[in-house]
C-alpha cells in the first residue's frame, strides 16, 4: 500500500474508488462547490456597482457604466468576462486632456471612442489584450488624438456595426456629466 505523503488528501474508501485522491483533485473539487454556489473572485468583491446612463452615438444608443472616481476609471472594464449588446463604459474627466488607454485585465477586445463635447473626435477600434505575462512595462497602449474629457469603451465591431465615424454626434454625455458632477 502507498504511503501518503504530505501532497496526498486522505478520504474514507468508497466502494470501487481508491481510497487517495491528490490535492490537484481536491483543489478542482472545492473550486466547483464554490462557483455552483455564487462565490465572486475578490476584484468582483472589492467594487461597488456602478451607475448607467442612455447614451446615444450616432444611431446607436447605449446603456452605459459610469465611471466617474478614479478608481472606477483605473479598473473600467477590466476581470470583466464581457459585455451585453447595448452596453458600454463611459469615462468622464475633470477635463478635456490626452487620454490614454490600456488594456490590463482585460478579457475581450473593444472599440475605444474619443468625444469632445457632443461629437466623435476619433477612436481605436478592435484594441485586444495583451497576452498573458505580458509586464506592465511592456503593455500597448492607446491614446486619444486630441485631449477630450469623455472615453466610451464598447465591444469590438461595434463602431463598424453601427456605421460610427469621426464625426458622429453623441447625446447624453454632458447631461450625465453635469448631473454627476452635481452629486458628487
Amino acid at each position: 500500500m502507498r504511503q501518503p505523503d504530505d501532497r496526498t488528501l486522505i478520504l474514507p474508501p468508497l466502494p470501487g474508488r481508491a481510497n487517495t485522491f491528490s490535492v490537484a483533485a481536491g483543489a478542482m473539487l472545492l473550486l466547483s462547490i464554490l462557483l455552483q454556489v455564487g462565490i465572486r473572485p475578490p476584484w468582483q468583491m472589492q467594487f461597488p456597482e456602478l451607475p448607467t446612463t442612455p447614451i446615444t452615438i450616432g444611431d446607436a444608443s447605449l446603456v452605459v457604466d459610469v465611471a466617474t472616481s478614479p478608481a472606477a476609471r483605473a479598473r473600467g472594464l477590466g476581470y470583466r468576462p464581457g459585455l451585453q449588446d447595448g452596453t458600454g463604459m463611459l469615462f468622464i474627466d475633470d477635463q478635456a486632456t490626452p487620454q490614454t488607454f490600456w488594456m490590463k485585465g482585460m478579457r475581450f477586445c473593444l472599440d475605444i471612442i474619443w468625444i469632445d463635447g457632443q461629437q466623435v473626435v476619433g477612436a481605436a477600434e478592435n484594441v485586444c489584450p495583451d497576452p498573458l505575462g505580458t509586464p506592465d512595462t511592456e503593455r500597448q497602449t492607446t491614446s486619444s488624438p486630441v485631449p477630450v474629457r469623455y472615453v466610451v469603451e464598447v465591444p469590438a465591431g461595434w463602431m463598424d456595426e453601427h456605421g460610427v465615424e469621426t464625426g458622429a454626434p453623441v447625446t447624453g454625455i454632458e447631461e450625465a456629466a453635469e448631473a454627476f458632477a452635481a452629486e458628487a
